[in-house]
């Protein structure tokens, strides 16, 4: 979280310094921290998420949120190797193959023949968001809001090589590990619980997709629960 700190500073200090004076005071302002778990259709394994909202109360029901977010490491599984076929003029085959390549080989006098499946293995994305969030009172006590804004994220990630050899053996390095990034819709919508005049329970579900030249398009959902104090 430090690094993502680091590099959302410069970009938040300039929206801060456009903001409205009387804008940021009209309603005080709120800060919070979340933690949960990520969820996707397109990938296998998911990481936990953890976010830090913070902004100004723009009206008693409109605020403006910028945030810090996690979204833990995400991968996909790697192929499944078949050697049922093999031998020196057919290579093994692979299966789970979508989100690469596969080269096939023939035995050579020094070499049994080969399958080698190239391919995107996982990442690890984090955002700074700038949302606005509209509050519905359900009680004195219970807010439910829905949100909707940008999510500037990046993320780093790895590309593998598995190769299935004919003697039935495989083998798995990580050839590539670069880093890329876009700007993406993140929407949501959640229950402020007032447990304390400036203390709350904050609950929320988001949706956002990641999307861009490197990284293929998969959508996420965070499920997070934490604390919000407002001021």
């Amino acid at each position: 979280m430090l690094s993502l700190a680091r590099r959302c500073a410069l970009p938040l200090l300039a929206t801060l310094a456009c903001l409205p004076a009387y804008n940021a005071h009209a309603e005080g302002g709120f800060v919070s921290l979340q933690a949960g778990i990520t969820d996707s259709r397109d990938m296998d394994d998911f990481g936990n998420a953890f976010k830090i909202h913070f902004g100004p109360n723009i009206t008693s029901r409109v605020s403006l949120e910028f945030g810090l977010l996690d979204m833990g490491t995400a991968s996909y599984n790697d192929p499944v190797a078949d050697f049922t076929d093999a031998d020196d003029e057919t290579a093994p085959t692979f299966s789970g193959t979508s989100h690469g390549s596969v080269s096939r080989s023939a035995a050579t006098d020094s070499e049994q023949s080969v399958a080698t499946y190239t391919g995107f293995s996982s990442a690890h994305p984090q955002g700074f968001l700038i949302t606005f969030r509209y509050r519905i009172p359900l009680s004195d006590d219970i807010d439910f809001f829905l949100k909707t804004g940008a999510n500037l994220w990046w993320a780093d990630y790895d590309v593998i090589e598995v190769k299935a050899f004919q003697d039935g053996t495989t083998s798995k390095r990580t050839v590539k590990t670069r880093q890329t990034s876009a700007v993406d819709q993140i929407s949501g919508g959640g229950f402020i619980w007032r447990v304390m005049p400036d203390l709350a329970v904050r609950a929320e579900l988001e949706t956002t997709p990641l999307d861009s030249a490197e990284f293929e398009r998969a959508r996420f959902q965070l499920v997070t629960i934490g604390a919000q104090y407002e001021f």
